[in-house]
């Protein structure tokens, strides 16, 4: 860094989102809104000004990773704080938040600004971004790991049917044909019984991969309370009391199953220049 970068980054390093008085933190609602720990969110606050400070002086367009484009799309939230303090006082520039416009064309560029922003990041900072935080490539826009927001207090999240499906149909088809077979050599009574058993394994086991669902997904990220995500393409479905939490990135494809990213630069390209709004 030269003397002006760390001047900048004195500036945003010591920047608060919060004014001081907050009982709910933006590192707390952070933390809730994605099922994340406090010291989780915190460290994603953590690269969320570093990714401002690259930003104004990477000297290209950036994109941040979708751990930190959350941070960021909170962040606008709070207007007051995002523009009048960070940007007129801190980056002294409007930074623009740009969602992909679509298409292949789009992805390429987005991924292209990803690796460079991780390269000068590496530069500047003079060690590579944590990948907890900052994936690679292939995951940060695999369409695979597209979130939304739901409400895991207030909702439980069921899977949807996969490519798994049809070979589980096959496999119960044998045990539905001797199930079958087997009823029609007993009584009515027996037959009763037989179906009640049945049905009592079947919500047991319906039980067991909810708890399995609830308890076991989320390990170093989730504090164990508030929000969590779920795929939203083809990931699952949820039900139950409410959607407060729901949320898109406003960052995705025009297929809506893409994450091609976001970015802006202080200098142009995505989100228009220091000299003016």
């Amino acid at each position: 860094m030269n003397e002006s970068q760390r001047e900048l980054w004195r500036r945003i390093e010591t920047f608060s989102i919060d004014e001081g008085h907050e009982q709910l933190t933006f590192a707390r609602r952070l933390a809730r809104e994605n099922g994340w720990s406090h010291a989780f969110a915190q460290r994603v606050i953590d690269e969320y000004k570093r990714f401002l400070f690259l930003a104004k002086a990477a000297g290209h367009p950036v994109t941040p990773s979708e751990e930190v484009d959350q941070a960021w799309h909170l962040h606008l939230v709070y207007t007051r704080s995002y523009w009048e303090r960070l940007c007129a006082e801190v980056l002294q520039c409007p930074l623009h938040h740009g969602p992909t416009k679509g298409g292949a064309a789009e992805a390429e560029k987005f991924e292209d600004w990803y690796e460079r922003t991780k390269q000068s990041y590496a530069e500047l900072f003079g060690e590579a971004p944590p990948e907890d935080i900052w994936p690679p490539s292939a995951i940060r826009f695999d369409p695979a790991t597209r979130m939304q927001m739901v409400d895991v207090s207030a909702n439980w999240v069921i899977p949807k049917f996969t490519s798994r499906f049809p070979t589980l149909v096959g496999g119960c088809v044998p045990v539905l044909l001797g199930a079958t077979w087997y009823t029609g050599l007993l009584g009515e009574s027996d037959l009763m019984l037989f179906i009640r058993g049945g049905a009592v394994i079947l919500v047991l086991i319906f039980v067991f991969v909810l708890l399995v669902k609830l308890f076991g997904s989320k390990k170093g990220r989730n504090g164990g309370s508030g929000c969590s995500s779920s795929s939203g393409c083809g990931g699952g479905w949820f039900f139950g009391g409410g959607g407060g939490c729901s949320s898109d990135s406003g960052c995705s494809s025009d297929s809506g199953c893409s994450s091609s990213g976001c970015g802006s630069s202080c200098g142009g390209g995505c989100g228009g220049g220091c000299g003016g709004d």
